[in-house]
């Protein structure tokens, strides 16, 4: 839109834009609203509603669903961690055992093979004389001495007993041990398959609950689709006649007709509603240009009255300028004098600690003569 004015200033150029945009916008908005394959008006809220209605519940279920298959997983791990524990357990009481009877029942003095690896072995040897009729001893030897062991092979014959003996408590306790063990893996046999059972069964329920649960997604969506179909057309009828109902508005609306009676504003008779205004009549537009004329006037008096005073400020600064300028060599001139009658009380003033100085050395310079030297060495001591 554009004004046909002689004079225009930057306030009209800023409102001639303001309803260049506003008329823009309103051709785009005819466009959308007139083109039926585009046009996009009114929500189905209560369809909405319901539907995040059902969403939730839907959302809600899978939750407890989830909800429900951590727990039993959470109860199969606890399960198979006891197990787990008591089987270490287990082990661990059959290693102690183990060790204790090693430590006990097979010590390395009482291996078969000790008496090759015996350092007390010359101390257990054979003596000299076995018996007092012993044919190995002959006329000069000597017959009786203190420590002799004289009943070795009845003790050998003892401790092979005692030895044999041994022996088969060891092969029973083995035995015993071995039963034990065998006992031990077939309860934890029985245990593994006591608890692989009970998975197998909690994973078929698990899939019964899901394939019902799949059953009744599957219900709730097929009348969920026939829902939506049935609103989908319901809201298209609807659509379909407020739309036409507000073509008819369209045309026959104040804004279309270009009423002219409805951009006077009801609050304000000398103000006009900006998106409905369509322009002003010759008699504004004459009051409007001697308007600007006057305008034109008082601006051009102003700009006037603000060179006048601009002017005055000059010559006022010029004015100051001069003025401190002349202060400035006075003050320079003083501090001249006021520096040159210091350089020569200073002068003075050395000179006085010259002189000074000269009669205080002469005072404090005292001459040596001979009879400084006479006075020593007169007598011995």
């Amino acid at each position: 839109m554009t004004l046909k004015l002689g004079i225009c200033t930057k306030e009209d150029l800023n409102e001639a834009m303001k309803l260049q945009k506003r008329e823009q916008y309103e051709e785009e908005r005819k466009k959308r609203i007139f083109n039926a394959k585009q046009r996009l008006y009114g929500l189905d809220l209560p369809t909405l509603e319901r539907q995040i209605i059902e969403k939730n519940k839907q959302r809600s279920v899978q939750l407890e669903c989830d909800k429900r298959y951590e727990d039993q997983e959470q109860l199969q791990k606890r399960l198979i961690a006891s197990k787990e524990k008591e089987l270490d357990m287990q082990k661990r009481v059959a290693n102690s055992d183990l060790n204790y009877y090693r430590c006990r029942y097979q010590r390395k003095e009482q291996r078969r093979e000790f008496d090759l690896n015996d350092p007390d072995f010359l101390k257990k040897a054979k003596p000299m004389r076995i018996a007092d009729d012993d044919i190995t001893l002959g006329i000069s030897s000597a017959q009786i001495f203190s420590g002799e062991d004289l009943y070795n092979s009845d003790r050998k014959v003892r401790q092979r007993e005692q030895q044999r003996a041994w022996l088969d408590q060891q092969v029973m306790e083995r035995k015993q041990a071995e039963e034990a063990r065998r006992q031990a893996d077939h309860m934890m046999m029985e245990n593994i398959n006591c608890r692989d059972k009970h998975l197998e069964e909690m994973a078929k329920s698990e899939n019964v609950m899901r394939n019902q649960v799949i059953q009744k997604v599957r219900e709730f969506n097929i009348n969920l689709a026939k829902q939506k179909r049935v609103g989908r057309d319901q809201a298209k009828r609807e659509k379909h006649e407020d739309d036409m109902a507000e073509i008819y508005n369209m045309l026959s609306s104040d804004m279309l007709t270009e009423n002219p009676d409805v951009a006077q504003s009801r609050t304000d008779p000398n103000k006009k509603i900006a998106f409905m205004y369509r322009g002003m009549t010759p008699e504004e537009l004459i009051a409007f240009r001697k308007g600007q004329e006057q305008q034109l006037l008082e601006a051009a008096q102003r700009k006037t009255e603000a060179q006048l005073m601009d002017k005055q400020w000059e010559q006022y600064a010029i004015n100051m300028d001069r003025t401190l300028m002349l202060k400035q060599i006075e003050v320079d001139r003083r501090r001249k004098d006021q520096f040159d009658d210091l350089m020569r009380a200073n002068a003075k003033l050395a000179v006085e600690q010259d002189e000074q100085r000269k009669n205080s050395l002469e005072q404090l310079n005292n001459a040596i003569f001979d009879d400084f030297y006479d006075q020593f060495n007169k007598n011995s001591r």
